[in-house]
């Protein structure tokens, strides 16, 4: 009993070290990939050899490094090179400009890009939720409501708008008993 006990705590110990070395490794390899990945891309950027695609891509790393104004650059290269009948890309391309817009805290300007991504697809429901949402930062909870009840005729099950649904007419409702 008394090299037992000792024995199964260095056990659990060795084993909770392994878990986490994989994680580590996971991570620096993840971490790496994405780096040579940007590498490639900035290289075809400066040379002028980047497409669209190219463009979008290197603007979603920069937005995953938190480096909004390089990404707003390099998604309007991308919007200004965008095939125009690719209307679902553009959405996804608007909506993604407007995300980077709100990240940033500048939500007027994230309400048009998705109003313009919903312009290209109307029942785009993650444009819908981000547009709600942007109206609910600025305190425009009728709007908000209004939206999130768009999105519940497109998508019942939508588990966010049904939530948030909830919450802001509950916020609504105790905001108007107040008046």
């Amino acid at each position: 009993m008394n090299t037992l006990l000792p024995t199964l705590y260095l056990l659990i110990l060795f084993l909770s070290l392994c878990t986490l070395l994989v994680f580590l490794f996971i991570q620096i390899i993840k971490k790496k990939e994405l780096e040579t990945e940007l590498s490639q891309l900035q290289k075809k950027n400066r040379s002028g050899t980047a497409s669209p695609s190219d463009q979008y891509s290197l603007g979603v790393i920069y937005l995953s490094k938190k480096l909004f104004d390089q990404a707003i650059l390099q998604f309007s290269s991308a919007l200004k090179n965008w095939d125009r009948l690719d209307t679902e890309g553009l959405a996804t391309l608007y909506n993604t400009i407007g995300f980077t817009y709100f990240e940033s805290g500048q939500y007027d300007v994230s309400i048009y890009y998705y109003k313009e991504a919903i312009n290209l697809n109307s029942n785009y429901a993650i444009a819908l939720n981000n547009l709600a949402y942007s109206y609910e930062k600025k305190k425009m909870l009728q709007e908000a409501i209004k939206t999130y009840s768009k999105v519940l005729t497109f998508d019942e099950e939508n588990r966010i708008a049904n939530e948030k649904l909830l919450s802001l007419q509950k916020r609504s409702k105790i905001r108007d008993d107040r008046i």
